[in-house]
């Protein structure tokens, strides 16, 4: 809170006129968790909020300043990050890597077909995505289709059945053959 300290209140939680105690929201919480059945602590929905916050995209410093850790790697062990969301950054940053190193010939290469894309952008659903990163890959893949639409192309864009790689034309079922 802002202003001058004299005109600022002692505390600023308070029930009753009464400033809060160190065991108020410990307390109040189990006197909800035995009404309704279940366990929880003030520890784990710390734990919760941290998770939440890093994998909808806060940065680890904010968060390690909400939590007031004093190390980041304390910030680090406090929340598990969901494989989608490391999936995401990894190939983030591989693709980064790859187009700082990628020669001037690699840059001018032919872009993607529609079915092409298309097809990558179903090999997304098949990792573990959030709601929002399941959103974010069915707008994509609607504003592909749109596209391609309102482009009125000659060939019929076909997403390649499942099992068969559409980059390379070679399907592993027919490996597989008896």
């Amino acid at each position: 809170m802002r202003g001058v300290k004299e005109a600022l209140p002692e505390f600023v939680f308070v029930f009753r006129h009464l400033p809060l105690s160190k065991t108020y929201c410990s307390e109040r919480l189990k006197t909800y968790c035995k009404t309704l059945g279940f366990t929880v602590t003030p520890h784990q929905l710390r734990h919760s909020c941290a998770t939440l916050l890093l994998n909808s995209g806060a940065p680890v410093l904010t968060v390690q300043t909400l939590l007031g850790h004093k190390w980041v790697d304390t910030t680090l062990g406090y929340a598990r990050l969901y494989d989608g969301t490391v999936a995401v950054d990894y190939y983030g940053a591989m693709a980064e890597i790859e187009r700082r190193q990628a020669l001037p010939e690699d840059r001018r290469a032919a872009p993607l077909e529609i079915g092409q894309l298309i097809a990558l952008v179903d090999s997304l659903r098949a990792g573990a995505l959030n709601a929002s990163q399941n959103e974010a890959v069915r707008q994509l893949r609607a504003g592909i289709v749109a596209l391609a639409e309102r482009e009125k192309l000659d060939q019929v864009v076909k997403v390649p059945p499942s099992g068969e790689n559409y980059l390379t034309g070679e399907s592993s079922l027919a490996n597989n053959a008896i």
